[in-house]
């Protein structure tokens, strides 16, 4: 799961201690309504801001795609967006080695590896998840992604509720987070005051390291279960570590509520009609537009009649992101650590989830760069 502005998206890790402005949000929640219910066009500027700037953008993206193609070009990208994000972490006094060798150094990585795989998983691992991402070759599949999340997405989302995009907040991470768990229980009340209260059984698809289903059992403290997947062996071990070590803890997990397991989220180890909430976090822009439809599908079949799905990620339609859509620089930077960029920016999200099955489609702002969409699985499922 990861999230929203160059140099690089990691997934998140967030509390519900921070809360997001109101004042903030409201502005873009009128136009979010608005805008879903557009038809997107094929490439990432959805909207042009001048006549020609759509095609300019389509080319742009085509060549920038296509240069990236090439290992040298691609490495000095990359290797440019993570030198960037180290840089403001230390900027908001983040000790990025010294926070990430203390993971390293806590745990027997290789037995925490040896348990976390699922052999089935891999022999099956899609070809989309075996590309580089997020300026690491070896995409989410190593060490490194997984260590570093924590500490990349304080990093990379310092500056989300920032109007010019450069001042940076630490607890940045923490507002996202919270602010999609505000538009979700916003969303979820208007399609059923009850939804919220029902969700005993909650899924989350694309856990990584487990720092959205920590965020998730803030949000839905009556839960009974939440099960974190992720088709990352090395985020699920990490995960799994930290849920050791934080079980029990005040502001961390409890073990018998929570547990993570190796998986993809286009095929659930669950039977049909048996999960009440299925949400992800900062996963949609980092698949292709097929395996997006096939995971909508899959937590149709598994969720209970009436029970919900619900997403947070980037939203297309939102300034910020035509912002960096019609600047060829900070799109290059972008498109080096998100391989499916343009595919997510193209997906009606909204009319899968119907196509799929589900009713009342709701969206809602949770920044000023992120949409968090629910919707409901009919009482008497189709």
């Amino acid at each position: 799961a990861l999230s929203t502005t160059p140099p690089w998206t990691p997934p998140t890790r967030s509390t519900m201690s921070t809360q997001v402005s109101n004042a903030q949000i409201a502005t873009r929640s009128s136009s979010v309504r608005r805008s879903h219910r557009r038809s997107r066009r094929a490439m990432v500027c959805v909207s042009a801001a001048t006549p020609g700037s759509a095609n300019r953008t389509s080319v742009a993206a085509e060549f920038i795609g296509a240069i990236l193609k090439f290992p040298p070009l691609w490495e000095a990208a990359s290797k440019g967006a993570k030198e960037k994000m180290v840089k403001r972490a230390g900027e908001l006094g983040i000790e990025w080695e010294a926070e990430v060798n203390q993971l390293r150094s806590a745990a027997d990585l290789e037995q925490a590896l040896k348990d976390a795989t699922d052999p089935a998983v891999v022999e099956k691992m899609p070809a989309y998840y075996k590309t580089s991402f997020h300026a690491y070759p070896e995409g989410n599949l190593g060490w490194d992604p997984a260590l570093e999340v924590e500490v990349a997405a304080k990093a990379v989302h310092a500056p989300v509720f920032s109007e010019d995009g450069k001042t940076l907040e630490k607890n940045g991470d923490e507002k996202l987070r919270a602010g999609y768990h505000r538009a979700q229980a916003e969303a979820m009340d208007f399609i059923d005051p009850d939804m919220r209260k029902k969700a005993k059984k909650v899924v989350d698809v694309g856990c990584s390291s487990g720092l959205s289903t920590r965020a998730l059992v803030g949000a839905f403290p009556d839960a009974e279960q939440f099960v974190g997947i992720d088709l990352s062996n090395y985020f699920i071990a990490v995960a799994n570590h930290v849920l050791d070590a934080r079980s029990g803890d005040p502001n961390g997990y409890d073990r018998n509520k929570v547990r993570f397991q190796h998986g993809a989220g286009e095929n659930l180890p669950f039977e049909s009609d048996s999960q009440d909430l299925v949400s992800s976090c900062l996963t949609f822009h980092e698949l292709p537009a097929s395996a997006a439809q096939d995971v909508i599908r899959e937590a149709y079949r598994v969720l209970k009649p009436g029970g919900c799905m619900s997403m947070m990620d980037m939203d297309p339609t939102a300034p910020a992101f035509q912002r960096i859509a019609n600047n060829v620089f900070a799109f290059t930077a972008f498109k080096s650590t998100e391989p499916y960029l343009e595919q997510y920016a193209a997906l009606d999200v909204q009319e899968v989830m119907r196509r799929a099955g589900f009713e009342t489609v709701e969206t809602r702002s949770s920044s000023p760069r992120h949409r968090t969409i629910v919707a409901r699985k009919p009482a008497a499922a189709k």
